[in-house]
């Protein structure tokens, strides 16, 4: 009888069940069980986080060789002490990777600034990614201890205690995204993994913050192996033996300027003397060209005084060539004068004796050929 009641409740079950149902049923999908982490690495934890600083974020090389003041939860950055010509050393990376893992509620730092603050509940896993991206820090020698040790003079003991120097800086991103836990029989998408026998999926993409942490050192402990007594005499001898450097420059510089104001003075009297030889030679020069001026006047006359005596002369040769060839022709004509005995006279010129007063004298007058002829 109860074999027949068996019968009859699985017939009624496979009547019951639509035809097909095991063809539509999606297979079963094995998850691998993922471990959850609980804790961060030592050296991340030992960090010092601050989140006053956080302004920092897009330039910790600005925050380093500063000089806070933390009260309890507040911090205050007050002042800075950096070398002007030597500031902070920056380098980046984006290959260290510190923690990659997923976390539950039981995380030790849940909630913790070190993880942006990511607060997570009971039905919840993150997978968390923490990377350095980028380090600012000052080497020793950068560090301005004298500036440092002046300004720690009014400042009272119980503010020490509490004023801290940022050596070094740290930029690390922090990159999480949300798994919710799988409720009942429902559809699944996005990626999915299974932990401590729950299900979780996400279809979120991560997301991103920006961390600060610091290496600080106490005011006190930074200045406890620093002489500040010493560094400051050792300052001041150096600027007095730079003042003296500069004032043995300076005198130098004057005993140079003196020398060339020397030189200057010489070169002055050197050039006076030459305008005045110039002045005088002008003055000569002036002189020398009216005297020339007036010679060339005079030569100018000169040539035309004897141009014209040129001319008369000309006319007086050409006058004297007449006459003395009137002359030699006067004396070839021979003028033979006969008296009335018979007497003859030769006479050369007619200019005293006229053919008509040697007439009325009774002489013949008779022209003869020139000799010779």
């Amino acid at each position: 009888m109860v074999e027949i009641s068996r019968l009859f409740v699985a017939f009624m079950l496979l009547w019951a069940v639509p035809v097909g149902l095991n063809a539509q049923r999606p297979p079963k999908v094995q998850l691998n069980p993922v471990a959850l982490g609980l804790d961060l690495p030592e050296s991340y934890k030992n960090r010092t986080f601050i989140k006053g600083l956080a302004g920092f974020v897009n330039n910790i090389d600005q925050l380093v060789g500063s000089m806070i003041v933390i009260e309890g939860n507040k911090t205050s950055v007050i002042t800075r002490f950096v070398k002007e010509d030597k500031p902070p050393v920056v380098t980046t990376t984006t290959s260290d990777v510190l923690f990659n893992a997923k976390i539950d509620h039981r995380f030790k730092q849940n909630g913790a600034y070190s993880i942006a603050s990511t607060k997570i509940e009971r039905d919840a896993v993150y997978e968390v990614v923490i990377t350095d991206i980028g380090v600012a820090f000052l080497p020793e020698d950068y560090i301005p201890y004298l500036d440092i040790c002046n300004a720690s003079r009014n400042v009272s003991a119980d503010l020490r205690r509490k004023m801290y120097y940022v050596r070094s800086a740290k930029l690390t991103t922090v990159y999480t995204r949300a798994f919710k836990k799988v409720l009942g029989s429902g559809s699944v998408s996005g990626l999915v993994f299974s932990a401590g026998g729950e299900v979780f999926s996400s279809t979120e993409q991560f997301n991103v913050d920006y961390i600060v942490s610091v290496d600080l050192v106490n005011m006190d402990k930074l200045l406890a192996l620093q002489d500040c007594a010493q560094l400051q005499l050792k300052v001041e001898m150096a600027l007095r033996e730079q003042a003296e450097q500069a004032r043995l420059a300076a005198a130098k510089a004057e005993e140079e300027r003196k020398a060339r104001e020397h030189d200057l003075a010489a070169v002055r009297a050197q050039l006076e003397d030459l305008y005045c030889l110039l002045g005088e030679s002008l003055e000569q020069n002036a002189k020398i060209q009216k005297q020339m001026q007036l010679v060339k006047e005079q030569e100018a006359q000169a040539r035309k005084q004897l141009e014209e005596a040129q001319r008369q002369a000309d006319i007086l040769t050409s006058k004297a060539a007449f006459e003395f060839k009137e002359v030699e022709n006067a004396e070839k004509v021979i003028v033979t004068v006969r008296n009335k005995d018979g007497q003859v006279l030769e006479i050369k010129s007619l200019e005293e004796l006229s053919k008509e007063k040697l007439q009325e004298m009774g002489f013949d007058l008779e022209i003869l050929k020139p000799k010779g002829d």
